[in-house]
């Protein structure tokens, strides 16, 4: 699963960034957890300082190169925060149906919990239905805004790097109960993810991880 790193690895190659991309196992995650300040992922080492949280870092990776992935211009710079916070208030809408599957104590539930797949798919089907469409109507909407070709205008900026991989996410299957065609009642938003696939440097990212996968 590509998780919230991917933001940051796209980041990276739009800015030409050169930068080693280390994936943990679930098995060295307990080591490593207790060395890491916040104690969670992602996180990056530049210049021999360590950053975490991956808005910060994203908006960080966002001025390197000309900065146009995330300009000084405070309008400029407001729009994308906007569409960023848009990103995050679906993410964190769906988090409960995608963490109930992994682990469910947290939620209240006792671990021995026979209802749990019964539950999974409900709140999974609940947030297609009820959750889901606003939220491609919020970005259907931004995207018609002057003919835009990308979230927030005609460059891509780190607005559209935290959305493309959201959206490829409920995509891939990954996540049972969400339709792997969930985007194709959002005829803008299918035209937007295929110029998304073919910004040059996307396109040639994902050309090689397919290819080492």
């Amino acid at each position: 699963m590509e998780a919230t790193a991917e933001r940051l690895r796209l980041a990276l190659v739009m800015t030409n960034t050169p930068f080693e991309d280390e994936r943990i196992e679930m098995k060295d995650w307990s080591a490593l957890k207790p060395t890491l300040k916040y104690k969670q992922v992602p996180a990056m080492e530049v210049d021999g300082e360590k950053m975490y949280q991956s808005q910060a870092m994203l908006r960080f990776i966002g001025r390197l190169d000309d900065g146009s992935l995330y300009p000084q211009d405070p309008k400029k710079a407001y729009k994308i925060d906007l569409m960023l916070g848009l990103c995050d208030d679906l993410a964190r809408a769906f988090a409960p149906a995608l963490y109930l599957a992994m682990n469910h104590t947290p939620y209240g539930h006792p671990g021995d919990w026979p209802e749990k797949a019964q539950t999974v798919q409900a709140v999974r089907e609940k947030f297609m239905k009820d959750i889901f469409p606003v939220n491609m109507q919020y970005l259907t909407d931004a995207l018609k805004e002057g003919g835009s070709k990308f979230v927030c205008g005609d460059v891509v900026t780190i607005a559209d790097l935290q959305w493309y991989p959201q959206l490829r996410y409920f995509t891939t299957g990954i996540s049972e109960h969400i339709p792997t065609d969930c985007l194709n009642a959002y005829p803008e938003v299918v035209a937007y993810m295929a110029r998304m696939h073919e910004v040059p440097q996307i396109k040639e990212w994902y050309m090689k991880k397919n290819a080492t996968s």
